[in-house]
């Protein structure tokens, strides 16, 4: 939520219905629950908050909550991880945020016990995957690399708001395997719908 109004509610709303649809489940009824939620929204809406959306497949709800809108802390720091679930690159249930299993409350559990404030997930091959909360990019000599989307959460803000973000920093856009090595040459950035784009460095 910012200035009082949902930030991408559709885009949000169609991955929940992406999620249940790659599940075998009907997801028709989520339209109109989404108009229920514009609805709600007008009547409760804070400002500025979090809106957290959650499909209830069994019961066809969707389940709505407002929190305080966070915010990353300075600095950020990312504990390098390997990535709880191995490889989830041939997994096509992958890209929908949940359907991998509950294993980011853990993940940022040991992060913080390492001292930092998130964990970079590693693939088998030690190249990058993904935040516990966060799509990572790599900026480097005015490029912004972006790991392949194979195997992690697609990303609402990667694809609506990062394109207008890099060209007002001009920087080229591209996707390709990223590795420790070559983070040392550049500047980590965190990427997610909540908190924007924001600057991290290895633990």
């Amino acid at each position: 939520m910012r200035q009082g109004a949902p930030r991408h509610l559709e885009a949000h709303l169609e991955r929940l219905r992406a999620g249940g649809r790659a599940l075998g489940c009907d997801v028709s009824w989520v339209g109109e629950a989404g108009l229920e939620l514009e609805q709600w929204l007008k009547r409760h809406a804070a400002p500025e908050a979090a809106l957290r959306l959650e499909l209830l497949l069994d019961l066809k709800l969707l389940d709505a909550r407002l929190e305080p809108l966070p915010s990353a802390s300075t600095p950020y720091r990312l504990a390098p991880l390997p990535h709880p679930m191995g490889d989830l690159r041939p997994d096509p249930l992958a890209p929908h945020k949940g359907l991998s299993g509950p294993w980011r409350p853990q993940v940022l559990s040991e992060a913080w016990r390492q001292g930092a404030e998130d964990a970079l997930l590693l693939w088998p091959d030690g190249t990058l995957a993904e935040s516990a909360i966060a799509t990572i990019a790599l900026e480097r000599q005015g490029s912004l690399t972006l790991p392949p989307a194979e195997g992690r959460v697609a990303s609402v803000a990667e694809r609506l708001d990062l394109p207008v973000w890099a060209e007002e920093r001009g920087w080229a856009l591209r996707h390709a395997p990223v590795t420790l090595e070559d983070c040392a040459g550049g500047q980590l950035w965190c990427l997610n719908a909540l908190r924007g784009l924001w600057p991290a460095t290895l633990l």
